[in-house]
């Protein structure tokens, strides 16, 4: 009986562990210190170590960490691929590790962004001493360990991997649990087998060429759960009129999905493929457009939009016009608005989108936008209108002079209503007694919380002729004010090296 009452505690803490180390995954230095308390706490920080090791390394400045890592993992091979992998000439270093590491990975991840290239395969750095075949290879025997001893997988990223996974052992009941996938179309044989194997993906990030459409369209009729799909258009547009048919096949398998949430999207050149989309899935929750083409206006403006009565997340890199089209085809649902530096087509385009958002987004709770001097009256309506509005992230092209940032601090100071506290002013610089003034006035505001500060600029030389001395007398004296406020409970957070991502935090 005492030795049950023992396991039942030990289940217990291993239990309560999990949750306690889950809560420090993004402070690996902490967890790698839980290796050594015992072997309990090592077991259960290991879980959680290897759930996603890849973040540690698929970094341009961590490559280096990727060899260990890929050494434990070719230690652990079963003894038949270290013998396909003889046959190559790549010798398997001993021993074995003490440690079943793979058993609790739940991520696969192999590209990495480097150089301006976003598919950076981090296999040819890992083993940069093989040949090309010699590291296809590896990379293959590899694949096939993870999908046989991963019983846990969520992501896998497959881009330029050209398997028949019909053919790895024990995948079949290792892949039932995926929950996202990654991929392009172009290998026909590996689209067939996620086709057979994969019934219950629920998001899907595909590097679109239409290289092999009826292949792709019948594994989007496959997916039971899907709810969301981000599309890299990669189609070589050289002969772009012939690809209509191909486009047409793979976008009715996704409006076929209408219950879909979350819908990411690349825009090119192939108007009517993401016009089906945009006009059918009328159910979305989140909607991102984005472009590689740098503004390609003629296109944004030939989009349509129908009606997005659920949409709450708006993140955009187009035409401004286009957020005000989506804007208007929503019935006050959006809570987050987040628009990157994209085109306005004229002066009054600004205008019209900050008086789209305050008619429209009564609900709205964080809200990323363009702003110039002229549109701050319709900016204070904004702020009057928008009740729930929380964070703020504003940005422009140009840097504002004390003068325009003072009137813009006092439409804040003046405007802003009791939800309201996390702001980011971006590309926006202000004299420190202009900054003074507005937490002097913020303080004095009956019901406002403690402000928390992204970075927020201060003009340390205040003028061009001031001397280094002087400069650094100015920093010390905005320190000096930042931490005054701090302690009277004017200001709770400052970060001057972390940006406002709020829009990787709301959950819709």
């Amino acid at each position: 009986m005492p030795k049950q009452n023992k396991l039942n505690i030990d289940i217990l803490n291993s239990d309560n562990l999990v949750l306690i180390f889950e809560r420090l995954y993004d402070d690996k230095k902490s967890l790698v210190s839980c290796l050594f308390v015992n072997k309990l706490w090592c077991q259960t920080s290991l879980r959680i170590l290897w759930k996603d090791p890849w973040s540690l390394f698929l970094n341009e400045d961590k490559l280096e960490k990727s060899k260990p890592f890929f050494r434990t993992i070719l230690s652990q091979l079963p003894d038949d691929s270290k013998k396909i992998l003889a046959g190559r000439n790549i010798k398997i270093e001993p021993p074995k590790p003490l440690f079943d590491y793979v058993s609790h990975l739940r991520y696969i991840n192999h590209t990495y962004s480097a150089d301006g290239k976003k598919d950076n395969d981090i296999y040819n750095y890992a083993f940069n001493n093989y040949n090309e075949s010699q590291r296809s290879e590896l990379k293959k025997e590899v694949y096939k360990f993870f999908f046989k001893k991963c019983s846990s997988l969520i992501f896998i990223d497959l881009t330029n991997c050209n398997y028949k996974l019909t053919d790895f052992p024990d995948i079949d009941k290792n892949l039932s649990n995926l929950n996202h996938l990654r991929l392009d179309d172009k290998f026909i044989q590996l689209i067939s087998s996620l086709t057979e194997l994969c019934k219950s993906i629920e998001k899907v990030d595909i590097n679109l060429t239409c290289s092999n459409p009826t292949g792709i369209s019948k594994f989007f009729q496959a997916q039971l759960r899907l709810k969301s799909i981000i599309i890299r258009d990669n189609v070589n547009e050289s002969n772009n009129t012939s690809l209509e048919k191909q486009y047409g096949l793979i976008g009715d398998a996704i409006v076929e999905k209408r219950d879909l949430t979350y819908l990411d999207l690349t825009i090119e050149n192939n108007v009517s493929f993401y016009n089906n989309l945009l006009t059918n899935l009328t159910k979305l929750r989140k909607l991102v457009l984005y472009d590689s083409r740098y503004r390609n206006v003629t296109v944004h403006k030939q989009l349509k939009f129908d009606n997005f009565s659920q949409l709450q997340v708006l993140q955009i890199g187009i035409s401004f016009s286009v957020a005000v089209k989506i804007i208007q085809a929503t019935k006050n649902t959006i809570q987050v608005i987040w628009l990157d530096k994209g085109n306005q087509e004229s002066e009054e385009q600004i205008a019209l989108l900050i008086r789209s958002i305050t008619e429209h987004c009564r609900k709205l709770k964080y809200l990323k936008t363009y702003l110039k001097d002229e549109n701050l009256e319709d900016f204070k309506q904004l702020l009057l209108n928008c009740k729930y509005l929380e964070g703020l992230y504003i940005f422009r092209g140009s840097i504002y002079n004390d003068e325009d940032g003072k009137k813009l601090l006092d439409v804040l100071a003046d405007a802003a209503q009791e939800n309201l506290y996390k702001f980011q002013l971006h590309y926006c610089y202000f004299k420190i007694d202009t900054l003074n003034n507005f937490f002097k006035k913020w303080k004095g505001k009956k019901g406002r919380k403690p402000l928390y500060l992204y970075p927020i600029l201060a003009n340390y030389y205040e003028n061009r002729y001031l001397s280094r001395e002087e400069f650094n007398k100015n920093k010390k004296r905005f320190n000096e004010m930042i931490e005054r406020y701090k302690k009277d409970k004017t200001i709770k957070i400052f970060e001057n090296s972390k940006d406002f991502m709020f829009i990787n935090d709301f959950e819709f």
